[in-house]
């Protein structure tokens, strides 16, 4: 009898000595609980700045008897611009609906590796992409200040050219310059998003944030010579800076 009382004694001790030591791993290892917070639903406006990369789009080209793809197309480097409305429906969930313009930057179609038997084609030109879209996030819980977010959206794109310039080099060697009318298209948006707000006070939080934006397409104006260019998946990785004031 007494190995028995002796046995339950040491795994009350033990069981005890574990709680404890629980008790002292949450407090001092384990990471804080997110703080879900009492947010009351309420309305918001939003100001965005950021920098836009485009990744390689896919452009073809059609000048008179010359066609084809063309090689090392690209879109510049470029700052966006935003602004937008939105609602907050509980705590985790918030949507808005925001107007971007990316400000124009430059293209290129460098010459196709068609050969000298057809020629090659450099196109040169300025583009520029707006979009309006309808974005949903949801904030993964305040950890003190700082509450990070994922998100996605959906909307369209005007994607348009300008000042579009063509320089031909034919198969005997004849070079030819033109000007294409530039020509604005709307295109089906989305994108993607993740980032970090930082609560300055009850109605201010100061927004860090990436976003991946398919824009879509964009095209010159076609001519009766059949000139023109078609460049389509246009896309941008933005690094955006932005203000949220929420009314009370």
């Amino acid at each position: 009898m007494s190995i028995i009382k002796t046995t339950v004694l040491a795994g009350l001790i033990g069981m005890t000595a574990s709680g404890a030591f629980a008790a002292d791993l949450s407090r001092g290892m384990l990471p804080p609980v997110p703080d879900l917070g009492e947010t009351t639903e309420s309305w918001y406006l939003r100001g965005d700045v950021g920098y836009t990369h485009f990744t390689r789009p896919e452009a073809d080209f059609t000048s008179g008897l010359i066609e084809g793809s063309m090689a090392r197309e690209g879109v510049g480097d470029t700052a966006v611009l935003g602004a937008g409305i939105g609602y907050r429906f509980s705590p985790l969930i918030r949507a808005d609906v925001t107007v971007d313009h990316r400000l124009s930057s430059r293209f290129t179609g460098l010459p196709t590796d068609a050969g000298p038997t057809t020629g090659s084609v450099f196109d040169r030109g300025r583009f520029r992409s707006s979009t309006a879209m309808l974005n949903v996030y949801a904030d993964l819980g305040a950890y003190r200040d700082f509450t990070p977010y994922v998100g996605a959206g959906v909307g369209v794109a005007y994607n348009a050219f300008g000042h579009y310039a063509r320089t031909t080099t034919d198969a005997l060697g004849a070079i030819t310059q033109e000007h294409l009318s530039g020509r604005g298209d709307w295109s089906f948006a989305w994108a993607l998003m993740a980032g970090i707000g930082y609560r300055l006070s009850d109605n201010f939080t100061l927004d860090l944030g990436y976003r991946y934006v398919s824009l879509g397409d964009a095209k010159t104006r076609g001519d009766a010579g059949r000139a023109g260019a078609d460049v389509e998946s246009i896309a941008s990785h933005e690094v955006r800076l932005g203000v949220r004031y929420a009314f009370d």
